[in-house]
């Protein structure tokens, strides 16, 4: 669904198109002739988004804006619903006395698991060498 995802176009693309050049997922901005206004802009399709933010980084225009879905995550651990935090290897390298703390109270909080986003790369770099 355009728009529909966490990251989404506002009212000032201009459509210049530099945000396709650098989006990782193909077909997740969308080129449009023209917006409601008749003007030529770009829109975001949150079903294949993955919010990795290039597009906020190329466009020089502040078109791109993202939804705040923070309460969203805590109501879900009120509601019990199971959920896992990946976690930047540079979160604790960043914060290394509030680390600990953090996690503890997020595990508190309901959550289920923690993973390592460096696993996965050490998964990637493993299958990389197999092949």
């Amino acid at each position: 669904m355009l728009n529909n995802g966490l990251v989404f176009t506002n009212e000032k693309c201009v459509g210049c198109n530099k945000c396709i050049s650098v989006c990782s997922c193909l077909g997740a901005c969308i080129s449009e002739e023209a917006g409601e206004d008749g003007l030529p802009r770009v829109d975001v399709d949150g079903d294949r988004c993955i919010s990795c933010g290039a597009c906020f980084d190329v466009c020089e225009h502040g078109a791109r804006e993202y939804r705040d879905d923070t309460q969203r995550f805590f109501d879900d651990l009120k509601k019990g619903e199971a959920i896992s935090v990946l976690i930047a290897p540079a979160f604790k390298a960043n914060y290394p006395r509030e680390y600990e703390s953090v996690l503890g109270g997020l595990k508190a909080l309901g959550v289920k698991r923690f993973i390592s986003v460096s696993f996965g790369a050490d998964i990637t770099t493993w299958g990389y060498i197999n092949y």
